[in-house]
């Protein structure tokens, strides 16, 4: 549903790299607020819990979000939400409780990879995915300070109305760029999505591809980041496996701006804005989804 952490998880990353720091330990806090133009939704906050312990070798992270948005007054569901029973059209507001728990291993199964393996939990009130259980598993092989290739792959369950299953294969490629000015990370992203039942929740397809870039930027206490991506997306798992998009929407482009500063040792104030279009497949509306995310961490 939500873009977050893609800020922190690429920072620790650095963090280790740089310093070379036997253990990185981190925990933040994010309030953030969801808008809608259109469609079946208005908007409504989320806040999210997250916190990360390891060190060179083996990294444990957990994610606990919050999210209440309000749905818009006798909107129009489609005939086939109808049908399958998964419609949400008398609802009032969407309330959804995340739980994420991931674990990373770094050159202890193979010399210059790190494995990373996920769970993400999702409670709530809509009618397709509640229980849903996301599997996430990641593996990257990295040329240490210098750059990284791999792949992620997820499968998601939703088994609470249509038994509706996701996988989910993105390879990825990341580089560093070290000048005088500062350290800048970039690289692409590549999606490939499949499901089982397109024609019940209103796609004519059942397969979607897209493409993201991005460019991070570090210098001393500041760090900012873009990224932008393009093509078609449903129930996408992103950022390691704490994001889901759970809701029937099929996303069309997306653009993002974050940045951070740590304004004394180990405290970090950040903020990312995101925009993103997409197809509403409960009423067939186009939507404008604007995410607005501040976030407050503490290095250990």
């Amino acid at each position: 549903m939500r873009r977050f952490l893609s800020a922190t998880l690429i920072l620790m990353g650095i963090i280790t790299v740089l310093t070379g720091s036997a253990r990185a330990d981190y925990s933040a806090i994010y309030g953030t607020y969801i808008d809608y133009s259109s469609g079946s939704k208005i908007g409504g906050p989320s806040l999210t819990g997250y916190y990360s312990t390891g060190n060179l070798t083996r990294t444990y992270s957990f994610g606990l979000s919050l999210t209440s948005i309000k749905y818009s007054d006798n909107y129009t569901s489609s005939a086939t939400f109808k049908r399958y029973g998964i419609s949400n059209a008398g609802i009032d507001f969407l309330n959804q409780l995340d739980v994420t728990v991931e674990g990373s291993v770094t050159n202890e199964l193979l010399k210059n990879h790190t494995f990373t393996f996920g769970l993400h939990y999702i409670i709530t009130n809509d009618n397709l995915t509640n229980n849903g259980i996301v599997f996430y598993f990641d593996g990257t092989y990295f040329k240490p300070y210098n750059w990284n290739s791999g792949v992620e792959f997820a499968v998601s369950y939703y088994p609470e109305t249509i038994d509706l299953q996701v996988i989910q294969l993105s390879p990825h490629f990341g580089k560093y760029y070290y000048t005088t000015f500062g350290t800048f990370y970039g690289g692409a992203k590549f999606y490939y999505i499949t499901l089982n039942k397109p024609d019940e929740i209103g796609v004519n397809d059942k397969n979607f591809y897209s493409t993201e870039v991005f460019l991070n930027f570090y210098r001393g206490k500041t760090d900012l980041g873009f990224s932008v991506w393009k093509g078609e997306q449903v129930f996408a798992v992103k950022n390691s496996g704490f994001v889901v998009y759970n809701l029937t929407e099929k996303y069309e482009s997306g653009v993002s701006v974050e940045g951070g500063y740590y304004f004394t040792k180990n405290y970090r104030l950040g903020a990312t804005i995101s925009i993103n279009k997409f197809e509403d497949l409960e009423t067939g509306n186009d939507v404008t989804q604007t995410v607005v995310t501040v976030s407050l961490g503490y290095k250990w």
